[in-house]
């Protein structure tokens, strides 16, 4: 079996110890390989993905594909553009979850909505692997030792993915949040590969490789992109500018979050 595939299923199976299974879910690569490791091991998840009120992505679209091809229960939640709502979740994920940049913020905006409608007791997320594969960064890497250097760093500090804080949520709603790209053997497999190894000639070529037979069956790859702008949280989060948060006008976001860590408003 290759290697990767083994790997990502050993690691779902370790957290994992029923059938009751969730996968935060967005129809894109790492979340599919997520899927699949659960397929493998005969357990059947339910999906969720979510749109804000007035716009539904095209991950949304592919999500529901996925769903109906593997006759899995999927749940759509849609989140409401309230203002002031907005301004709460963004006040609580600063104060009480230590989000200090735009980035992360937005990543996590959306998991608790989704958590209050999750009954599961597994949660699975394909977070981190953006960070391994390195398609979170702006330019190809063609220095291996740097490459791996900014990895390693990005995994110990949770610069770039917001998985602690996640986690920290998702134990808070009394459940278990299982991240198999995190798992240490996944880590030390992806660190032998330069970028250029990783994705090319396609992005990401090792999971696609690795679940060949699945992604086939599909036919819904595409190249990584941002969830959040996918999803148009980015430009929803902008609407911060013109909110009470924003009492010292700044013109980005990330002063605006650091006014709110530091009680400036």
């Amino acid at each position: 079996m290759n290697k990767l595939r083994t790997l990502l299923i050993n690691a779902v199976q370790q957290e994992i110890n029923d059938e009751n299974v969730a996968i935060f879910f967005s129809g894109g690569t790492d979340s599919l390989t997520c899927l699949f490791c659960c397929l493998e091991l005969n357990i059947k998840p339910k999906l969720y993905t979510f749109h804000l009120e007035d716009y539904v992505s095209e991950d949304v679209k592919i999500s529901k594909k996925v769903a109906e091809h593997f006759r899995l229960d999927i749940q759509i939640v849609s989140i409401k553009k309230n203002k002031n709502k907005l301004v709460n979740d963004i006040k609580d994920l600063v104060k009480n979850h230590d989000v200090h940049n735009k980035i992360k913020l937005q990543i996590l905006y959306p998991f608790p909505y989704i958590l209050e409608k999750i009954d599961e007791k597994f949660v699975i997320t394909g977070l981190t692997a953006d960070t391994l594969y390195g398609t979170n960064y702006h330019s190809n890497m063609t220095s291996s030792t740097e490459f791996n250097k900014l990895r390693k760093q990005a995994v110990l500090t949770d610069k770039l993915d917001g998985y602690t804080t996640l986690k920290k949520i998702v134990n808070n709603a009394e459940k278990k949040l299982v991240a198999p790209y995190r798992n240490q053997k996944v880590i030390d497999y992806f660190l032998k590969f330069s970028w250029n190894e990783l994705n090319k000639p396609i992005q990401k070529n090792k999971s696609i490789n690795a679940f060949n037979d699945y992604f086939e069956q599909l036919s819904v790859y595409r190249e990584s992109s941002s969830l959040s702008i996918n999803s148009k949280i980015v430009d929803w989060h902008q609407t911060l500018l013109s909110s009470e948060l924003n009492k010292n006008n700044r013109n980005n976001i990330d002063d605006i979050i650091e006014d709110v860590h530091l009680n400036r408003i």
